[in-house]
This record gives C-alpha cells, sequence and structure tokens, in this order.
C-alpha cells in the first residue's frame, strides 16, 4: 500500500524505526542529535530532534524495508490533515530538542504516534478548557494570548503571514500592524515547546467568564480561518478575551502603543537612512 499524508511508517532496515509520511516521497522521523546519543544503553539519557528525509534514502531504496502500520486508527482519534501538517511545521521549525531516557525506538514510535493521533496524555497540567493562556513573545514588549481548549490545544490570533510563530514579518509597516490574520488551533507543547506559558485569567474580577462549552464551541468555530487583525484594537488578547468573556479587552495596550511607536521610527529612520 502506498503511503499518504500522516500514515505512521515502519521501516525495518536496520532494526526498527519509525517516521510519518509527509508527501511527495518524504517523512519526518526522530534523529540522535550527539555522540553521548549513540550508545545502545536502554538508561542512556539521549537528545533527539525531528528531521525530514526522503523515505527512500532512510529505507535503503527498497518498498521491502518499510509499510504503514496505521495499528492505531480503529482506538485512537486520528488528526485532520492540517493538524499534522501544522504539528510537523512547527517542531521542524522551532528546532524542538527532546531527552529522552529509554529505548530509543520506542520513543521513537511515541512520537510519530502522538503526530498522527490525539490522546489525553497531550493535555497540559494546570491548565483547564477556557482558560486564557499568556505565552512569550520574544523580543516584544508584550505576550502572546490565546485560550485553552482542552486535550493539550490552544486556539490563538496571529498576522496571517507569520505562522503563528515569533519573528518579523515582512511586507510593510501598516501590513505588520494591520489587516489579515489567522486562528490557528496548536498543541501548546509544540507552539511553546519550552514550556514557558501560564494560565492568567486576569480579568475574571471585572467580567464574567462564559460557560466554558460556549467558549470552546466558539474558540473550535473560529479555528483554522482567516480573521481582522488590529494591533490596537483586534489582537490577540483581544480576539482570547473577547472568547472567554464576550468582550475583548488589552490590558497590555500601553506596551502595544509603544511598540507601534517604536516601529514607526524605526520605519522613519531606515527611509531617510536609503
Amino acid at each position: 500500500m502506498e503511503p499518504k499524508y500522516g500514515d505512521v511508517i515502519k521501516i525495518t532496515l536496520q532494526g526498527d524505526a519509525w517516521a510519518l509520511y509527509v508527501d511527495n516521497g518524504e517523512i519526518v522521523h526522530l534523529v540522535l542529535i550527539d555522540e553521548a546519543s549513540g550508545t545502545n544503553s536502554a538508561a542512556a539519557k539521549r537528545k533527539v530532534k525531528l528531521k525530514k528525509d526522503l523515505l527512500s534514502t532512510v529505507s535503503g531504496n527498497s518498498k521491502s524495508n518499510y509499510h504503514v502500520e496505521n495499528k492505531y486508527d480503529g482506538s485512537l482519534h486520528i488528526r485532520e490533515t492540517r493538524a499534522i501538517q501544522r504539528s510537523v511545521d512547527l517542531l521542524l521549525k522551532n528546532q524542538v530538542i527532546y531527552e529522552i531516557e529509554g529505548i530509543f525506538e520506542q520513543y521513537s514510535q511515541l512520537i510519530v504516534e502522538q503526530l498522527r493521533y490525539d490522546n489525553t496524555d497531550m493535555e497540559c497540567s494546570g491548565a483547564n478548557p477556557g482558560d486564557l493562556i499568556e505565552m512569550p513573545s520574544p523580543g516584544l514588549l508584550y505576550s502572546h494570548w490565546g485560550v485553552y481548549v482542552g486535550n493539550g490545544y490552544v486556539v490563538h490570533l496571529v498576522k496571517e503571514d507569520s505562522m503563528g510563530s515569533s519573528g518579523s514579518s515582512s511586507g510593510s509597516l501598516f501590513d505588520s500592524l494591520f489587516g489579515s490574520g489567522y486562528v490557528w488551533k496548536d498543541r501548546l507543547t509544540e507552539y511553546v515547546p519550552d514550556k514557558n506559558y501560564k494560565v492568567n485569567n486576569k480579568y475574571d474580577k471585572n467580567y464574567p467568564p462564559r460557560d466554558v462549552r460556549d467558549i470552546i464551541k466558539e474558540a473550535n468555530e473560529q479555528a483554522w480561518k482567516k480573521h481582522e487583525y488590529d494591533l490596537l484594537t483586534m489582537n490577540c488578547e483581544h480576539f482570547a478575551t473577547k472568547l472567554r468573556y464576550s468582550t475583548a479587552v488589552c490590558g497590555e495596550l500601553l506596551n502595544v502603543l509603544i511598540a507601534v511607536v517604536s516601529a514607526v521610527r524605526r520605519s522613519s529612520s531606515s527611509s531617510s537612512s536609503r
């Protein structure tokens, strides 16, 4: 059977190896990333990361050395293709490094199967559905915000051209501050791999939270869609608080305004120096 996007691949060239098929003859799989990881001791600590390769290369150019093995399709929920694609993109972009202790092949299988399937093990400790999640925005004066919807997922609004990850956007200054956004539904531990996030329902004393079921329903309906983005009136915090309270609030507006002024000054300085 020819593999399709999101299929779990078992490769038997040299022992058992596990991968996820991602189309165009490519797979993603875990690889060891340091010398110490080469030990065969089951108790040894290893550092590993996700890597993209050609299936033909990893399987020794022989179809007899691999097969599709989606063995939990009947018992676990299969994620949507777009969700799998998003996870793969984030893990590769963020160069997430795992430190494991145990048998490499078993951990490799676990990570690959977590990409294909949803399960309750992905829940984030301390977070309850409907909670506001505050996440770091490296290099910026303000935080990034989203709403936790359970099973490890956070729904959040970002500028459409930023892939939902931190960093500078291309285009004009106006485009970077206003215009079109996109609502992602991400696994929180993939979007913030260092787990530097916190639950922060800081407006609960001023605004009564909506029924959790309504928050989750609306958040899931908004996910995977384009959305208005305006740094001053509809940024990530406005979006998240509107889901939780039905009122768009941004307590970091002063920091946002400072960031806008700084961006304008940088743009003006760059233009005048040309």
